[in-house]
């Protein structure tokens, strides 16, 4: 594979969870209704792009891994569940950073329960990212988007147990298939809080219906399914950096189509965000020779 092509996909991949939060705030449906409908049309169109191989993909997954994959589904639903009900409470371009927050936790993860050593250059990275939230969030305090950012990191801690989770059983199971099985199991999950909730499942605008479909081809699956995709032919730490772009692309985009203006807070901590978590990711994939 060529890696021009690879870098492209990417690009794409990056432009495609730009637009999420973009079509989340264009939806009038309840955060936990739009997160419900955007993983069973994920794992609807993940099955019919596996096809009939899917039974037999799922039959030979070994029940420890099936396991695995259907807790790390549990914890897909709780992401996106708080980072959806987050833009409800603060800006687009503030959520995303916190939720893009998910490659530090990750490698905290690593380093409290994998015991992987990392090197002195990647502690400053998740020192300055740290300092950048801090910096957001003590501004939003003042703006009253404290709750929206604290869920925001939420769903970051949330996505990145799930990324920890689902790594032992995703280098034994192709990406489609795994797809199904964590969007599948993080629909249920959703299903039986949105029922408990008494929320309706129907009775939605034609336009919401076409916003959650589009949510889960674009960012669920022209999105995430490329980078999961682009693993095979690059080293992990570039496909985690890669992710930064989607937090520049969708304050590009909530400015041009909702007028949010980046306020100067913003764009120091967003700064210090994205400069943190390059600096930590690409560095701890150079101790790891990932």
């Amino acid at each position: 594979m060529r890696l021009a092509l690879v870098y492209l996909a990417l690009f794409f991949s990056v432009l495609c969870m730009s637009t999420s939060s973009i079509m989340i705030k264009l939806s009038l449906a309840p955060a936990l209704i739009i997160a419900l409908y955007r993983l069973v049309f994920t794992s609807v169109l993940a099955a019919g792009i596996r096809g009939s191989r899917l039974p037999q993909s799922v039959s030979a997954i070994s029940r420890t891994n099936l396991w695995y994959i259907i807790g790390s589904g549990f914890f897909l639903a709780l992401h996106l569940g708080f980072w959806i009900t987050s833009l409800n409470y603060t800006s687009v371009s503030s959520s995303v950073l916190f939720t893009n927050l998910q490659v530090i936790f990750v490698l905290l993860f690593s380093i409290a329960f994998l015991k992987e050593k990392p090197t002195n250059i990647a502690i400053i990275g998740i020192f300055v990212a740290v300092t950048g939230s801090v910096f957001i969030a003590q501004g939003d305090l003042k703006s009253g988007r404290l709750l929206g950012d604290m869920l925001s990191l939420a769903s970051g801690l949330f996505v990145a147990i799930y990324y920890l989770i689902g790594r032992r059983a995703r280098s034994q199971v192709d990406t489609m298939t795994y797809t199904v099985i964590t969007t599948g199991a993080a629909a249920l999950g959703l299903l039986a809080v949105c029922w408990m909730s008494g929320l309706s499942l129907t009775g939605y605008r034609n336009i919401d219906w076409l916003l959650f479909f589009l949510m889960a081809l674009g960012p669920g699956l022209g999105g995430h399914g490329i980078l999961n995709w682009a693993l095979k032919y690059v080293k992990a730490p570039l496909v985690s950096v890669s992710i930064l772009g989607e937090s520049v692309g969708a304050s590009i985009l909530a400015w041009i189509i909702f007028g949010e203006s980046l306020l100067w807070y913003q764009i120091i901590g967003g700064v210090l965000i994205l400069a943190g978590i390059y600096i930590a990711a690409a560095n701890e994939g150079k101790e790891q020779g990932a």
